[in-house]
């Protein structure tokens, strides 16, 4: 079993998020999130299970970037968590094919992963065979008490994300969470049912009695955001 979640990043306090990004400074204040179509959850299923209108891949390949800027943050956190313990509990709801957290499951870390997709799941699987996955809607799990929450590219595909954090945040020493940002226009993905603001993601840590501690923007096509945040 590994000593340590760190394997890729330099140690604190001498430490950059790889690739092309910004550090942002977003706000706690009034809701901006904006429903941008009127899709149900059934819906929003499908639309998931269709692999989200594009053609199924490993977020590791078509998505390396975003990948990476994950395990770096990952890597960051379990400096904090190694002066404590040798291992970690990590969930990701909406995990695909695993690549974010997965890559901690083989250092002997405890891995739950969640997605609806069936293709998604026997790829996390069969890429992470010691990453537990279950295959399913996340309205199906009870939330699970664990040290590290990743929320990439996930809120914005869910019917209520408030409910959804109000309920799964607090189980959580430490959140990883990531999605578009509205810039000069709506969300450019036609499929997710909400599209938010800077102040959203800085509202997204409160709800489970976090702190937001660093966040970067980067470009994919849009604005995207990604950053942590430890409990008070």
């Amino acid at each position: 079993m590994a000593s340590r979640v760190v394997t890729m990043t330099p140690p604190l306090g001498d430490w950059r998020l790889p690739g092309i990004s910004s550090p942002l400074s977003p706000v706690v204040g009034p809701a901006q999130m904006r429903r941008q179509n009127q899709m149900t959850h059934e819906e929003v299923i499908a639309y998931n299970l269709r692999g989200g209108g594009h053609e199924f891949t490993e977020f590791e390949v078509a998505q390396n970037d975003r990948v990476l800027k994950a395990r770096a943050i990952i890597d960051r956190i379990g400096d904090i968590l190694i002066r404590e313990n040798a291992t970690a509990t990590i969930v990701e709801p909406g995990c695909s094919t695993g690549d974010i957290s997965g890559w901690y499951s083989q250092y002997g870390h405890k891995v739950t992963g969640i997605d609806v997709t069936p293709g998604a799941a026997a790829a996390a699987r069969a890429k992470w065979p010691r990453m537990t996955v279950l295959e399913t809607e996340i309205e199906n799990v009870e939330p699970i008490p664990c040290d590290i929450l990743v929320l990439c590219e996930f809120m914005e595909h869910i019917t209520d994300p408030v409910g959804f954090a109000k309920a799964w945040l607090p189980q959580a020493r430490f959140v990883v969470i990531g999605h578009p940002l509205v810039g000069d226009g709506e969300d450019p993905e036609p499929g997710h049912p909400w599209a938010y603001y800077d102040t959203d993601f800085a509202n997204w840590f409160p709800m489970g009695g976090h702190e937001l501690q660093e966040a970067w923007e980067f470009p994919m096509g849009y604005r995207m955001v990604i950053g942590w945040g430890k409990r008070a």
